[in-house]
């Protein structure tokens, strides 16, 4: 049995900054008098702030499909800035990598409470190897029929995978 969490990593990134650098470099062009070069050069530019600063900043919350199986958990590693601009370029290529719950020490649920209503942000694996792991779950919230069952039964899963007694909540 496999469930998958989040949105998978696809072109769109790419694509709507490519669009974002036209749609400017075409407002430059006709603004400044029909300039081709200002035109293309504003166009680049704001392609590349696009592709280079935003979106690497939001992908993990975007694309942060994560998996879980019988002996393990899938996730997409955006642990540096240039592995997730290579997601954005790349992202057929991209693989996911993959922990064993053998090697996974505990976890905790990181929550938020919004006029007296706790909200699932993320789960955090703390692994053997001293690294942190963060499984997006707000993805499934937005977009799930029955999110709190998503939470639920991920939540249970994992404790009985670690068995674990309780599962440490933190606040954000």
């Amino acid at each position: 049995m496999e469930r998958s969490f989040a949105r998978k990593l696809n072109w769109k990134p790419l694509f709507n900054s490519l669009i974002f650098g036209a749609a400017i470099g075409t407002f430059v062009y006709i603004l400044l008098k029909r300039d081709i070069a200002l035109g293309i050069m504003f166009g680049i530019i704001a392609f590349l702030i696009q592709s280079i600063v935003i979106y690497p900043r939001y992908l993990p919350s975007l694309y942060g499909c994560w998996k879980i199986n019988e002996g393990s958990v899938s996730y997409y590693d955006y642990s540096t800035w240039s592995k997730r601009i290579k997601a954005i370029f790349l992202p057929v290529s991209k693989k996911q990598k993959s922990v064993s719950f053998e090697n996974i020490m505990s976890y905790s649920l990181v929550v938020s409470k919004k006029s007296d209503k706790w909200t699932p942000h993320y789960i955090l694996l703390k692994l053997d190897n001293g690294h942190n792991v963060a499984l997006d779950l707000s993805w499934n919230l937005l977009k799930s029929g029955a999110p709190g069952k998503d939470v639920e039964w991920v939540v249970d899963y994992i404790t009985n995978k670690l068995h674990q007694k309780t599962v440490q909540v933190l606040q954000v």
